[in-house]
């Protein structure tokens, strides 16, 4: 039987979606879970009793991401809890793909570069500072900032931003062993814009995949467990795409 320590995971946007599908398969691993979350109590805390009934030990830490301080407090609170942080999954985001250029709104494209850019940034920056040498980051991107289509424009534009930080800041953190990545997922059904989705639209998407599906929150989890794991150990500065072969 193994003696090592639990891995400590903080995964913002863990309550729902992919974050969720992420939670779930690190949980199976035996890893304390800190899930960050910014308004729906009663699904967090849903999530939390159903990921410590699969054996992980949970800290909910309900935090806005926008905000540099609350973000500072996020690891602090990790740290306090469970002794070193080992992984950092950056997964809160928003997504918009329903506004053409002209006609977004500028409080609408505030709250998307705030969340996707700004939220992002600072949870990196922390991982920066906190993440044992030896430990991994890995940024929820998506496809969608290699084909953006029309009415995503800002969206598109936020992930875009969010993979050149992936790059820089695994040439950053190189020296210490740490290995920053991003996931890059197609359309995933019951997460985001695709919570809800439409027969018609579902098989849209599902004709479009060579693998004959969408992808699962839990296909997400399944790469995001390889990334973070020793068998990635020489993956760093990398997009890794889930779309089951589909060109979106």
């Amino acid at each position: 039987m193994s003696t090592q320590p639990a891995k400590t995971a903080i995964i913002t946007g863990g309550t729902k979606g992919v974050g969720k599908g992420i939670a779930d398969r690190f949980a199976t691993l035996g890893m304390n879970l800190v899930i960050a979350y910014d308004r729906d109590d009663q699904a967090a805390q849903s999530a939390a009793e159903e990921l410590e009934g699969k054996g992980a030990k949970v800290l909910l830490v309900k935090a806005d991401i926008t905000k540099r301080g609350e973000v500072e407090e996020l690891f602090k609170r990790a740290a306090s809890e469970f002794g070193q942080i080992d992984i950092v999954m950056a997964n809160a985001g928003v997504e918009v793909i329903d506004r053409t250029f002209a006609d977004l709104e500028q409080e609408r494209m505030d709250h998307v570069i705030d969340l996707n850019v700004k939220g992002t940034f600072f949870t990196l920056q922390q991982a920066a500072r906190h993440v044992v040498d030896g430990g991994s980051i890995v940024v929820t991107a998506s496809t969608i900032a290699l084909y953006p289509p029309e009415k995503a424009g800002i969206y598109a534009s936020t992930k875009a931003a969010t993979r050149t930080m992936v790059e820089v800041l695994a040439k950053e953190l190189g020296p210490r062993r740490v290995n920053v990545n991003s996931l890059s997922p197609g359309m995933v059904k019951t997460a985001g814009v695709f919570t809800d989705i439409s027969q018609k639209l579902e098989k849209e998407a599902v004709d479009a995949t060579p693998l004959g599906r969408m992808v699962l929150p839990a296909d997400v989890g399944g790469v995001a467990a390889f990334l973070v794991s020793d068998d990635a150990a020489m993956i760093s500065g990398q997009h890794l795409g889930i779309t089951g072969g589909a060109v979106q």
